[in-house]
């Protein structure tokens, strides 16, 4: 009885993080290194097909997978288990790798798939969904155990939701081999072998070599002087380092590990420092360049070119920043806190000196990524300049030792992610083959009847919920499928709908009750997660309203022609600064719950299509804290004219 409850308990649990033996270590070792020379390879001559790719790609990192996490939380170490387990990765890897060019050549209907095919398909769909339970949680699992059932029983159901149904045999071929139509290797585990690979890689030799603490010198150079400067050098420094990692756990455990505890020296809390550090962190994720990776597959889905995507968000990305860096202002005034020693700010000369190492690379990261060349070729490139300016100082080079050591951390550390958008591949086979996908979003559409806004609401709520504790590329494929083409339907072109949904797949990492960014800085602050997550939610308020106001402003995106993009650009810019201002309840003074209340609204006016509304509402909200700053001298000036009265003393009868 007891092995039956623990084993119901384990379903909906996840694994740990196992420390590496040497042993363990050197097997990683060996699959890393080689795992990363070949994606070094393809990116800059290989000929390789993207079925054959991802193969090569999910294999060693199953194997790796397996036994860099536990089967359950309280286990810390390796079993028996986890060895069968990786072996059977390896082994069914070696065949699925033999066969890569029958797989490649096939037909569906015509091609014939084998006893051992079957065999070997089913090994990997039971591996997907075990690796799925113990890295990302019962969250998408249970989606993916749900989309499956509904595969094969979906055609004994009735009515609008029935469907022809499908055999073990078509499901399993699919799965292998239809990467077009979902599965195990379709365009989900394809970006994050082609493009998320290779940045992460790019981000950890990046901290390898010091590059964390040349964005925290940087920022301290830019901002550690303001009002807040310790808050606003940990915004900063996170925006710099995240729009290059595109990961904001790493990004809070790289530069948070700096910025938390000088935050907490500053005189913020623990908490709120933590807070601050996620939703800095996080905004990385929306920052082009690399914005995750998940901007590649979105190119993938969409068939936008990469720079429009670019161009579109970087207003909003800069907007998302300026609200928190206001918030921050406003916080750090209001409280009399954060305050920088002036011992931590380089001077210029410092920075420049110890960070062209940094600079140098990431130029020819942009450079390759704006001239047209293929992303991966991009990162590439970016990760070789890097390696050699690496060697020009004792301090940041990256030897052999460090190189090894990188290779084995990308590898571990992309276990959540293989297997979530693994899992998220065979969601997509699943809706795709049912017409699930085109059902879910028929239904949303309904029950919105014809109204954009519940529309929204639903498509945010949705998004929100699918990605508690999953990667962004893995929630983003997911919902890309399930609700874009309802929010299409509901009048918004495709690049409204889809960076709509990535923004709310991004800020489900600071969304409680799962909210990863907010969990890792909460671990570096000493907090409780759940209070530090609920202030992230609280700093990040923008974030959950920016996505409404550029599908109601589409010059936000620079849809349209030059002028409605600056107008809508404007208005947009003075809502989220009095939003900001009166989500801390601050301007030169404290505001009263009325004017905290007027603001909001003029806020949210600003952000919508009402443009006339928005203008008059942006207009008394200026004029509302315009009166608040200079009220006080005003005030000052008319006391002094009258020796220390407020008011000039009244005339008598006689004029005395």
């Amino acid at each position: 009885m007891h092995y039956i409850k623990r084993s119901f308990w384990l379903l909906f649990q996840m694994g740990n993080k196992v420390p590496l033996s040497r042993h363990k270590y050197a097997l990683f070792a060996l699959l890393a290194v080689p795992l990363t020379v070949f994606e070094v390879w393809y990116a800059l001559a290989g000929e390789f097909g993207r079925l054959e790719l991802a193969i090569v790609f999910v294999v060693p990192m199953y194997v790796i997978s397996f036994l860099a996490v536990s089967y359950a939380p309280d286990v810390h170490r390796s079993t028996i288990g986890d060895y069968i387990l990786s072996g059977l990765s390896l082994v069914g890897g070696i065949y699925l790798i033999s066969q890569m060019g029958r797989y490649h050549d096939w037909i569906s209907g015509l091609s014939y798939f084998e006893p051992l095919d079957l065999a070997v398909a089913g090994l990997y769909l039971f591996l997907t969904l075990e690796l799925l339970r113990r890295c990302v949680g019962p969250g998408i699992s249970v989606v993916v155990w749900l989309v499956i059932a509904y595969c094969l029983f979906g055609g004994y159901l009735p009515g609008f939701f029935g469907h022809r149904g499908l055999e073990w045999k078509f499901l399993l071929e699919g799965l292998m081999v239809s990467p077009h139509d979902g599965g195990l290797f379709s365009a989900p585990v394809q970006v994050a072998a082609v493009y998320a690979f290779l940045f992460v890689t790019f981000g950890k030799f990046l901290e390898k070599s010091g590059g964390g603490e040349f964005f925290f010198n940087l920022a301290a150079l830019l901002a550690g002087r303001a009002a807040g400067g310790s808050a606003k050098v940990a915004v900063t420094s996170s925006g710099l380092f995240g729009m290059i990692s595109g990961s904001p756990a790493a990004d809070v455990m790289t530069t948070g590990s700096i910025t938390i505890p000088m935050m907490k020296r500053a005189g913020y809390s623990g908490r709120y420092a933590a807070a601050v550090e996620a939703v800095a962190a996080t905004g990385g994720a929306l920052l082009p360049p690399v914005m995750g990776a998940v901007v590649f597959l979105m190119v993938e889905f969409t068939g936008i070119a990469y720079s429009e995507i670019l161009l579109a968000i970087l207003a909003s990305a800069l907007l998302y920043y300026a609200a928190i860096y206001t918030q921050v202002h406003c916080y750090s005034c209001r409280h009399n806190v954060g305050k920088i020693d002036s011992s931590l700010i380089p001077a210029l000369w410092t920075v420049v000196r110890t960070g062209w190492v940094f600079v140098v690379p990431m130029g020819i990261l942009v450079y390759y990524m704006l001239a047209g060349y293929t992303p991966a070729l991009a990162a590439t490139a970016g990760l070789l300049a890097l390696i050699a300016a690496s060697w020009s100082m004792a301090s940041t080079r990256i030897t052999p030792h460090k190189l090894i050591q990188g290779c084995v951390e990308v590898c571990t550390a992309l276990a959540p992610l293989i297997a979530a958008v693994a899992g998220a591949g065979i969601l997509m086979m699943g809706l795709n083959i049912t017409g699930l996908a085109s059902k879910l979003a028929a239904l949303i559409f309904s029950v919105a009847e014809a109204n954009l806004l519940l529309a929204l609401l639903l498509a945010a709520v949705v998004t929100i919920i699918c990605g508690m504790g999953m990667p962004v590329v893995a929630v983003y494929s997911l919902v890309a499928v399930m609700v874009a083409p309802a929010l299409v339907d509901a009048g918004l072109t495709l690049m409204q709908a889809h960076l709509f949904l990535i923004f709310y797949a991004v800020a489900s990492y600071l969304t409680p009750p799962v909210a990863v960014s907010a969990y890792v800085a909460s671990t570096i602050a000493g907090e409780r997660p759940m209070a530090v997550s609920v202030t992230a939610a609280k700093i990040g308020v923008v974030a959950f309203l920016l996505p409404f106001a550029f599908v109601y402003n589409p010059g936000l995106l620079l849809i349209g022609g030059w002028e409605a993009a600056l107008f809508d650009i404007t208005k947009v810019t003075g809502g989220v600064l009095i939003l900001a201002a009166a989500a801390e309840g601050w301007y030169h003074g404290d505001l009263k719950c009325w004017a905290r209340a007027t603001l909001i609204v003029a806020a949210l006016l600003a952000f919508s299509a009402w443009d006339i509304a928005g203008v008059a509402a942006l207009l008394s909200a200026g004029v509302c804290l315009l009166s608040k700053r200079f009220w006080p001298l005003l005030k000052c000036s008319v006391t002094a004219k009258h020796g220390g009265l407020a008011k000039p003393p009244a005339k008598t009868m006689n004029g005395e």
